[in-house]
């Protein structure tokens, strides 16, 4: 079986603005109640489209090992097999020309609007862009990486290694904060890495920031809001509460993948039943690890004093003393916690979004001065 004849028509979506898709959830202020929002499409994402599911729904079959699939570009692609299958939506690996990739279906929604701050990237030696499409499959094609972070982290990895992939990491993420485009699901399984084991320990090849389809355009001045945005564990505080989230957003949610590949621990994760509101938990433990004593207030006036969770905030925020005792992570003890990356850290958690240190300025940081260029 082959995929069908292509069409130029197919890239059209290149014509139309990203803020085409937004403008339903864009406020022009990064304080105030603004308007509480309805969930996205897909639960926890921040595919942020102002349109109806049923639209642009577009139904995908489950194809076998061996089906052909031909891109946009002519490639053809020999399915090995099936990566995930869920919800309608699936991942291939592929093969094409000796060479593996990953094919990935999206609605139709998602597609279009992907498509065209996909093509923006796919030269970034940082960002795991696009690399074909198959069209009539509404699928994006992306080379085949060894492994994500989410595994790669507990590898027997040198503390040099380890800095080269969240430097690396850190570029991906500047260069797509450098056209004011916000990924919005920053997690280590969204960290991809190509890798080889040697005698002489463990080399990395490239690393790249993945996971693209959901990225969005936030023009200067503006913030999304209305969307709990991201995966609950690495989340930030703001978007935990549906308030104003942006490119401080990713930041926050960075350095908590940066903890993680030192101290190899989810520091949010909570064990729950499937499906359960874990959002005052992990704001908990938020509050207790990065607020500072006047952190609260300011978050409040960040959120906007009419905000539904002021209330709770702030009784959260009290709730902290002898008998329960706050956790600073500035007081955490471990030998992978440097007085470097804790500062680094800290600056990058500040409770306040508005006072969060920006991509470039934590690469410019002193604890990243002594990774070697490659």
């Amino acid at each position: 079986m082959r995929g069908g004849a292509v069409s130029p028509a197919a890239l059209s979506a290149l014509k139309h603005p990203l803020s085409r898709y937004l403008g339903r959830h864009l406020s022009t202020s990064s304080r105030g109640a603004g308007v509480q929002l309805g969930r996205s499409i897909r639960e926890a994402s921040t595919v942020a489209h102002a349109v109806t599911a049923s639209h642009f729904s577009h139904h995908h079959q489950l194809f076998e090992p061996g089906v052909i699939l031909k891109g946009y570009s002519g490639r053809e692609y020999t399915i090995e097999n099936v990566l995930q299958d869920r919800q309608d939506r699936q991942v291939y690996l592929a093969r094409a020309n000796e060479k593996m990739f990953v094919l990935k279906s999206l609605f139709e929604n998602e597609y279009n609007y992907a498509l065209p701050l996909q093509l923006r990237f796919n030269h970034s030696p940082y960002l795991r862009a696009l690399r074909d499409t198959v069209p009539d499959q509404k699928m994006f094609v992306n080379e085949y990486m060894t492994d994500h972070l989410l595994n790669f982290a507990f590898k027997d990895l040198s503390v040099p290694v380890q800095k080269r992939v969240l430097r690396d990491t850190l570029r991906g993420l500047a260069t797509l904060h450098d056209q004011n485009i916000a990924h919005l699901d920053i997690k280590a399984n969204n960290i991809m890495v190509d890798y080889r084991d040697t005698p002489d320990g463990t080399i990395v090849d490239r690393v790249q920031l993945s996971d693209l389809e959901d990225s969005t355009h936030i023009p200067p001045g503006q913030a999304l809001r209305g969307l709990q945005v991201g995966n609950q564990f690495w989340r930030s505080p703001e978007a935990h509460v549906q308030g104003a989230v942006g490119k401080p957003s990713d930041i926050f949610s960075l350095a908590i993948v940066f903890i993680f590949m030192r101290l190899r621990m989810v520091i949010f994760r909570v064990d729950s039943a499937p499906g359960a509101d874990l959002t005052k938990a992990i704001l908990d433990r938020q509050i207790s690890t990065f607020a500072e004593w006047n952190d609260i207030e300011s978050f409040i006036e960040y959120l906007g004093r009419s905000h539904p969770m002021v209330g709770t905030l702030r009784r959260m925020a009290d709730s902290f003393g002898a008998e329960k005792p706050r956790r600073p992570f500035s007081l955490w003890k471990s030998d992978a916690l440097d007085p470097d990356f804790k500062d680094l850290i800290t600056k990058m958690t500040n409770f306040d979004p508005r006072k969060r240190i920006t991509a470039q300025e934590a690469l410019d940081h002193v604890w990243f001065h002594d990774v070697p260029e490659l």
